[in-house]
């Protein structure tokens, strides 16, 4: 759903919050009910997105590429402006204490701890701290548009216990394991780091000792909840042979030898009706949301004077483009 796939201003994803006022006599690129977006603008936006991989734009090829990525990034701003605008429309605002905590929340999903974190990260991609500001509001905004029209969407019980009926097969899982491991280079190393376990030494402090995996040594080893069917054969079958609290003896693969604590296990399974009829109503009641906000995205866009002045490339299917709404306008090509 448009509204809920909005992305986010940080710009470390493709499709962010886009959105910068056009009043300029720059060339244009574009107008959505009078509103101007300039050629300077979608440049602006395309260095943003692109970050330090301008470089593919380079040669003929290059150039080809960048006019399909730079028309599918106006669609998306077009798509925005009109968004905002209908926003707007209705009087929806975004106060203070909402962009404070939207700001956090993105913050937070990108693992940036402090204001000093998103500076650096919007420096890399050359966007200013009021850029970013701005387009999480609007962001904010189209959530809260979507949020409103979609409002009354409601899904009947028997809706989703006729979807856990018809789709039995998405509900089972598969035989799972949680373990731990220790993984070293040699065989006599894995031996010795054995006996050591078994005279007492605790396993996380020899996993962040000895191991050579960086994924989990930091963890002391810890892999979590996987299906078994995600580890390589021998790394499996050895899991799946132990009990919870048993040590394994120096298992060899591909990567060295493992020694593996076994934390526990779940053979696959149906999960039962009452398990899983939250996620299956949440899943049904967004699937209605898209399909009616988009219709009320295509009737509004129908209504639109969208006037685009990019001339349309041929389309190349290699071309990572930012994605272009659906839904026909009123548009023209200049």
């Amino acid at each position: 759903m448009r509204f809920l796939k909005y992305g986010l201003a940080v710009a470390l994803i493709a499709v962010i919050a886009i959105y910068v006022a056009g009043c300029s006599r720059e060339p244009l690129a574009a107008t959505v009910n009078g509103k101007n977006i300039t050629v300077a603008e979608v440049d602006e936006r395309l260095k943003q997105m692109m970050g330090n991989h301008m470089e593919q734009f380079k040669g003929e090829q290059g150039k080809i590429l960048e006019d399909q990525v730079k028309y599918d990034l106006l669609n998306k701003m077009i798509e925005r402006e009109l968004l905002v605008q209908e926003a707007d429309k209705l009087g929806i605002k975004v106060s203070k204490k909402q962009l404070d905590a939207k700001i956090k929340e993105m913050m937070k999903a990108f693992n940036l701890k402090d204001e000093k974190a998103l500076l650096e990260a919007l420096k890399q991609q050359s966007m200013t701290l009021e850029q970013f500001k701005e387009d999480v509001e609007k962001y904010a905004k189209v959530q809260m548009l979507g949020e409103r029209i979609t409002k009354d969407v409601k899904v009947a019980p028997k809706e989703v216990e006729d979807y856990y009926n018809l789709n039995k097969n998405e509900f089972l899982t598969k035989d799972q394991v949680h373990a731990a491991h220790i993984l070293v280079d040699k065989e006599e190393d894995a031996k010795k780091i054995l006996k050591e376990l078994r005279n007492g030494a605790d396993f996380a402090e020899l996993a962040r000792k000895y191991s050579i995996d960086t994924g989990s040594k930091s963890s002391g080893g810890d892999l979590s909840w996987k299906d078994k069917d995600m580890y390589v054969k021998e790394f499996a079958d050895a899991c799946w042979s132990l009990e919870p609290g048993q040590l394994s003896e120096p298992v060899k693969t591909q990567y060295g030898y493992h020694i593996i604590k076994l934390i526990d296990k779940k053979p696959a399974r149906q999960k039962t009706f009452s398990e899983v009829e939250s996620q299956i109503k949440e899943k049904l009641v967004l699937a209605k949301k898209q399909e009616l906000f988009n219709k009320w995205y295509s009737d509004i866009k129908k209504k639109a004077v969208i006037k685009i002045y990019l001339k349309q490339p041929q389309q190349t299917p290699t071309a990572p483009t930012p994605g272009a709404p659906s839904g026909n306008g009123n548009t023209q090509g200049q």
